[in-house]
């Protein structure tokens, strides 16, 4: 959450997209100057089956992408 903190260098960076891999309740405000955001909610243990979530993230950060901006990915 410290990175999404550094407004200045996340504008730098060009990150337009924030994909939020975690379960943990979110300061909404700081994601507010992003044009987009996603959030997979999962558990930080061995089973979770991260696979699953692998095609809708891959078609956001895609979009991101394409959309000429930058996707942050953090969790």
């Amino acid at each position: 959450m410290f990175t999404l903190r550094r407004r200045e260098a996340l504008q730098q960076a060009n990150i337009t997209h924030v994909l939020s891999v975690l379960r943990s309740p979110l300061d909404q405000e700081l994601f507010r100057p992003f044009k987009q955001h996603m959030v997979v909610e999962v558990d930080d243990v061995e089973d979770e089956n991260l696979l699953e979530h692998l095609p809708a993230t891959n078609r956001f950060i895609k979009e991101g992408l394409d959309s000429g901006g930058g996707v942050l990915v953090h969790w």
